[in-house]
């Protein structure tokens, strides 16, 4: 199993698939200190959030995903790239799922995603953001003693977010959807820019706020 494949497939909580292996539910009580009736009401959740995705596709809506602090972000994140990977094929687009710039892992989770929607051929459904938890994160790593999980500057977050613009214009498909959410102007004025010129193409399957 390459990189992208492990990197679509490395949930450990699954919405779809069907049932957990016995496997499945001794390594989230060992990793993640999961007990079983967690477990259970982990299942109560799936049902629900999977219900709502079939509605919306027959709603023809979108869901719009929230960011977090990264202590809860992270299964976020997985639940919407599930959905998205279970769902988004043909022309549907159900979820947009939030990634946030300022966070050091975005300069690969995002190319990542795409190269695995371009590998698996299912649609792009992202709201990339940049972040609102700098102080609280830091503050969390720093008490922990680990490394801040967000950029040190923001230029840092900056460049993260504009060099995935970049490559999302670039590479994305007709059937994908991209909302850019920035308080930034130099970054809408790249967007403003490369959606008037060389991704032109582009510009009906964008949206800015």
């Amino acid at each position: 199993m390459d990189a992208v494949a492990r990197f679509k497939n490395g949930h450990l909580l699954r919405l779809y698939g069907g049932p957990r292996t016995a496997l499945i539910e001794q390594m989230c009580e060992k990793f993640a200190g999961i007990k079983t009736e967690e477990l259970a009401e982990f299942d109560r959740f799936s049902e629900r959030i999977r219900q709502l995705a079939s509605y919306a596709i027959e709603r023809k809506t979108l869901l719009y995903a929230d960011a977090e602090q990264t202590f809860i972000q992270t299964a976020i994140e997985s639940f919407g790239q599930q959905i998205a990977h279970e769902l988004h094929h043909g022309d549907k687009v159900v979820l947009m799922n939030a990634f946030q710039c300022y966070l050091k892992r975005m300069k690969n989770v995002l190319p990542m995603e795409l190269k695995a929607s371009q590998a698996f051929g299912f649609n792009l459904g992202i709201k990339q953001i940049r972040g609102a938890y700098m102080d609280e994160e830091r503050k969390i790593a720093k008490n922990a003693g680990i490394e801040s999980p967000v950029w040190d500057t923001i230029e840092d977050t900056h460049t993260c977010y504009n060099n995935n613009i970049r490559l999302l214009l670039k590479e994305m498909k007709p059937t994908d959807r991209i909302f850019f959410g920035s308080h930034n102007v130099a970054s809408v004025e790249l967007l403003k820019s490369l959606l008037s010129g060389e991704c032109l193409d582009k510009k009906p399957f964008i949206k800015i706020g």
